[in-house]
């Protein structure tokens, strides 16, 4: 069958079913399980080609233009199998994100390799979600199985701050993002202060090696980044609609020791707040 044909076929295909999430995260949930599924049914590289938006990213390890990327990889049989654990969606339902663990397993390769992705997804025009970003780290295995998928609500505006507009928002979100990117490439500092301030009190926090961390251990986790990691320059950033919900991606191969980095940032209050903070190198 003709590549064009498969992917409208994996475009229009049904999604597994649900247990009845929160109604703003189901189809979001429905659209990462369907992408799991046809990673299965079709291969991973055109589930990837058929759910990716047309200007989407992909880390690799630095983000990457995903389209270009993928029409480069080869079909080599590797199997990839994923679940979201985490999902959330903007208000005005036309931005979320999903997380959980992943496995992957190469031809030839007895062992399966572990870790947990972090995905960005965008609703079309034509109402269909794609996913505009997408990135992981790998760590060991899971002690025990994914169970229901949390949904992590948007934050109530303060009073004050209920009517600020979302262009101003998005200038306070690349302002925010640029500020955590100047404190990480100084060489000293209170740098847990920093983290401190703007993290979202649902802060969840992804590293290469571990599994993802929150409370506590997501600030012991961040405490072990060597200096200078997660301020490479940003490539892209979008904010939902409602001003609710945004993300910050950045790094390139000009600096080796910035590596990469993708921000989920969730509105609360009066402000931006660091809700999800993957970094790699």
């Amino acid at each position: 069958m003709p590549i064009a044909l498969v992917v409208a076929s994996v475009l229009a295909g049904t999604a597994p079913a649900l247990a009845a999430p929160a109604p703003l995260a189901a189809p979001i949930i429905a659209a990462e399980r369907g992408f799991a599924a046809d990673a299965q049914r079709y291969g991973v590289r055109l589930a990837f080609l058929a759910h990716f938006d047309a200007d989407s990213w992909l880390f690799r390890p630095h983000p990457v233009a995903a389209h270009a990327a993928l029409a480069r990889d080869a079909d080599d049989g590797s199997r990839l199998e994923w679940a979201p654990e985490i999902a959330g969606v903007s208000t005005g339902g036309d931005i979320g994100f999903t997380s959980g663990p992943w496995s992957a397993h190469a031809p030839g390769v007895d062992r399966l390799a572990h870790g947990h992705f972090l995905t960005i997804w965008k609703r079309g025009a034509d109402g269909i979600w794609r996913v505009q970003v997408d990135g992981g780290i790998s760590h060991a295995p899971l002690e025990q199985p994914v169970g229901e998928v949390k949904i992590v609500t948007s934050a109530a505006d303060s009073p004050a701050n209920a009517g600020v507009a979302p262009v101003e928002r998005r200038r306070l979100l690349e302002k925010g993002d640029d500020a955590l990117r100047d404190a990480l490439g100084k060489a000293d500092g209170d740098f847990a202060s920093i983290w401190r301030r703007i993290a979202d009190p649902d802060l969840r926090v992804l590293r290469p090696g571990h599994v993802p961390a929150s409370g506590t251990e997501a600030f012991d986790l961040i405490a072990q980044d060597p200096r200078g990691r997660g301020n490479g320059a940003r490539r892209a950033l979008d904010i939902a609609s409602a001003g609710d919900l945004a993300y910050t991606i950045g790094g390139d191969a000009s600096c080796a020791a910035c590596g990469s980095y993708f921000r989920i940032w969730r509105w609360h209050g009066d402000a931006w707040r660091l809700l999800i903070d993957l970094e790699k190198p």
